[in-house]
C-alpha cells in the first residue's frame, strides 16, 4: 500500500516527472503533512493545541517518516502541529520528495534516468498521469453517497485544505462536489483519536499557507506605499536645477548625454515591459500557480519601483512639452495608479475598517489600466520623434 506521501507526490507529478503547476507553498506545505498523516495513521504521534507529541519513538521502517520522526523526537523544545508543518515544509521538502521518489523507485512504480525523474511505469500511465489508480478512487469517494475508506477521507481533505484538488481535477468538477467535499471533511470514521490528529494537521497546513500568504501581503503593500510616495514626489517635487559651472555632474551626463541617455531609456523600456508581463502572466494558470498571485504581484511592484528610478535617470523628472509631457504624465499617472492598487489590494481589511467598500478600491485599478492604454503610442511616437530628427 503506498503511503500518503507516495500518493501525493504520484498525484502531483506528470509522466515526465515534472510538478504540475502548483504553488510551491503549497506543495511543501502538503507533502510535510502528508507525511505527519502517516506518522498519525501509525500511531507514532498524537496532536494537542499546544504540541505535536511522539507516542512511539520505534521506526516505522519508512525512510521519509523515521527521518521526519527522529527530528520530532529529537526537538529541543516541543512545538505545535503549525510550527512542525512549517519547519518540514521549509527545510525538509526537497529531500522528503527525493526519498519518497527513490523509495517508488526501489518498487518499479518510476524509475530514474540520468541526474532528474522522468516517470517510466507501465503499471501507473494513463495519459499523462502517473497515478491513474488513485485518481480514480479519489473521484469515486466524491461522486458516490457511499463511505468512503479512511485514507481517502484523510487525502481529500489534506488537497482540500492546500486548495490543490483543483490541479487534479477539472474546476466546475470540484465545484459541483463542494457539498461531498465538505461532508467527507466531518467524517469521523478513523477512530476519535487518529481523527483528531489528523484534522489538527490538516488545519495547520492551511494556516501556514496562510501566514506565508501573510507575509508576502505585508511585503506587498510595503513596496506599493513607496511606490505611491516615489510617483507622488514626481508629480509635485520641483524640478532639480542644473548648475551652470564645474562642469556636468553624474546626473546631467545621464540626462543629456545621448549614449547614457539612449541606454537609460532602452533600460527603461525594458523594466517597463517586464512589469507589464509580471502583471498579465500570471493570469495563465500555469504560472499562477508556480509563483502564486502574490509573488507575481510583488515581482510586479518590484518593477514598478524599479522604472520610477530609471525614469530619474532618464529625464530627472523633467516633464518636457508636447508628446514629451504627454507620455511622461501618462506614464507617471500610470505608476501611481499601480501603486495605489497594491494598496487597495493587499491593505484591504485596514481599509474596510476605514469605510471604504469594494468598489472605491477597484477605482484605481481602473485608472492603472486606462493610464497604460494610452503608453504604447506615446512611446512609439517619441522613439520616432527622438530618432528622426
Amino acid at each position: 500500500m503506498l503511503t500518503f506521501a507516495e500518493e501525493l507526490i504520484l498525484l502531483l507529478h506528470d509522466e515526465d516527472g515534472g510538478l504540475l503547476p502548483i504553488q510551491k507553498d503549497a506543495f511543501d506545505c502538503a507533502l510535510a503533512g502528508a507525511v505527519l498523516m502517516d506518522l498519525a495513521f501509525a500511531g507514532r504521534i498524537d496532536t494537542d493545541p499546544r504540541a505535536l507529541l511522539v507516542t512511539d519513538p520505534a521506526p516505522t521502517g519508512d525512510a521519509v517518516q523515521d527521518r521526519v520522526l527522529a527530528r520530532i523526537a529529537g526537538g529541543a523544545e516541543a512545538g505545535d502541529t503549525r510550527l512542525w508543518i512549517g519547519t518540514l515544509s521549509a527545510d525538509e521538502a526537497p529531500a522528503m520528495r527525493e526519498q519518497v521518489l527513490a523509495g517508488l523507485a526501489q518498487r518499479g512504480i518510476v524509475a530514474r534516468r540520468g541526474g532528474w525523474w522522468p516517470f517510466r511505469s507501465q503499471r501507473r500511465r494513463s495519459g499523462g498521469r502517473v497515478a491513474p489508480e488513485t485518481v480514480l478512487r479519489l473521484r469515486n469517494a466524491l461522486c458516490s453517497d457511499d463511505i468512503p475508506d479512511p485514507r481517502d477521507v484523510a487525502l481529500i481533505s489534506l488537497l482540500d485544505a492546500c486548495d490543490i484538488l483543483l490541479d487534479i481535477y477539472p474546476g466546475r468538477e470540484i465545484a459541483r462536489r463542494r457539498p461531498r467535499i465538505a461532508q467527507l471533511r466531518k467524517m469521523d470514521p478513523i477512530g476519535r483519536e487518529v481523527a483528531g490528529a489528523i484534522l489538527n494537521i490538516q488545519r495547520s497546513v492551511a494556516l501556514a499557507l496562510r501566514a506565508r500568504s501573510a507575509r508576502l501581503r505585508r511585503l506587498l503593500l510595503l513596496f506599493s506605499t513607496g511606490g505611491a510616495l516615489a510617483a507622488a514626489t514626481t508629480l509635485l517635487a520641483p524640478r532639480i536645477p542644473i548648475a551652470d559651472s564645474f562642469g556636468p555632474t553624474l546626473f546631467e551626463r545621464l540626462w543629456f548625454d545621448a549614449v547614457w541617455k539612449q541606454w537609460s531609456g532602452y533600460m527603461l523600456l525594458g523594466f517597463s515591459i517586464a512589469g507589464l508581463a509580471a502583471g498579465l502572466l500570471p493570469r495563465l494558470r500555469a504560472l499562477a500557480r508556480r509563483g502564486g498571485h502574490n509573488g507575481w504581484r510583488l515581482a510586479h511592484a518590484v518593477l514598478g519601483l524599479c522604472c520610477l528610478l530609471l525614469l530619474f535617470a532618464h529625464t530627472g523628472f523633467r516633464l518636457g512639452s508636447d508628446i514629451e509631457a504627454a507620455l511622461m504624465g501618462a506614464y507617471v499617472v500610470m505608476l501611481l495608479c499601480g501603486a495605489l492598487a497594491g494598496i487597495a489590494v493587499n491593505g484591504a481589511s485596514q481599509l474596510r475598517r476605514l469605510g471604504i467598500g469594494a468598489r472605491m478600491r477597484a477605482v484605481p485599478i481602473r485608472l492603472h489600466i486606462a493610464a497604460l492604454c494610452p503608453l504604447p503610442a506615446l512611446v512609439i511616437v517619441h522613439v520616432l520623434i527622438v530618432y528622426l530628427y
